[in-house]
């Protein structure tokens, strides 16, 4: 790994190792003293290894996806091998987007009483839905037709 003190090429600059601390490495541009240094991990910035150059891959770290819209057939299909029928879906969509927008109004009222001016995961109550409730409901297919 560069040491304080080294130069190292990182595309077409040429840069001198100002410092390392804390697991960074502040590389300084040979041909422009002015201005703030380059802040690159230790473990990425290339360098001299047996007398040849050691360029390191960057580590790409993923942030994880906020998903924006729900697929519900490919939730259907990924939780059954049954077909499910038009009005099972429908009744689902329902089912969704009413308790989506109930617990949005719960969490703003939530985070209205703390003083909060952004609705967190925080502020939501999660609701359980993994219950073994057995049973046949013929209203349903009555409410998706409207």
């Amino acid at each position: 790994m560069i040491k304080k003190g080294e130069l190292t090429v990182i595309g077409p600059e040429t840069f001198y190792c100002m410092n390392i601390e804390n697991g960074f490495a502040y590389l300084q541009n040979i041909l422009h003293k002015n201005g703030r240094p380059k802040k690159v991990k230790h473990e990425e910035v290339p360098h001299m290894k047996d007398g040849e150059w050691f360029i390191p891959e960057k580590k790409v770290e993923k942030k994880p996806r906020t998903r924006s819209k729900i697929n519900l057939s490919s939730l259907i299909k990924d939780n059954t091998d049954l077909q499910v029928s038009r009005s099972a879906k429908n009744f689902l969509m329902e089912w969704v987007e009413t308790s989506v927008g109930n617990m949005v109004t719960n969490a703003e009222r939530n985070a209205m009483q703390l003083g909060h001016g952004r609705i967190s995961a925080a502020h939501i109550h999660w609701i359980e839905t993994n219950e073994e409730v057995e049973g046949y409901w013929k209203e349903n297919e009555d409410y998706t037709r409207g």
